[in-house]
């Protein structure tokens, strides 16, 4: 699967909250970033799994939208309208997905909630 179709099939499995789907297009050792951060805030599919089990439990109405993509190589930048994401009624995200191996192996993110 391309970088390009990876993403998406994780945006298709968010939409569908449908965690299994979710998890099967991350590395094992998924790293999460708040992009100005060095650290990332979760590493490895078990905390992804705590991350996003919570939030699909919790957003009936999640859904997000992908305003624009750009793809290079192995790395894919979306910019995202998320609506109904546990009481918040959207958000601004620009996600950048690094892809190895066929999965998303690190994710950063920049929010802004309107």
């Amino acid at each position: 699967m391309n970088s390009e179709n990876i993403v998406q099939a994780q945006v298709n499995a968010y939409n569908d909250r449908n965690l299994s789907k979710f998890l099967d297009c991350h590395a094992e050792d998924i790293e999460l970033y708040r992009y100005s951060e060095e650290q990332p805030y979760s590493i490895g599919k078990e905390g992804l799994k705590n991350i996003y089990q919570d939030v699909f439990e919790n957003s009936p109405n999640l859904h997000a939208e992908i305003l624009n993509r750009m793809v290079m190589g192995n790395m894919v930048i979306d910019h995202e309208k998320v609506t109904g994401r546990k009481g918040v009624e959207s958000s601004i995200i620009i996600a950048i997905y690094e892809i190895e191996n066929g999965l998303i192996a690190k994710a950063r993110f920049i929010r802004e909630n309107n």
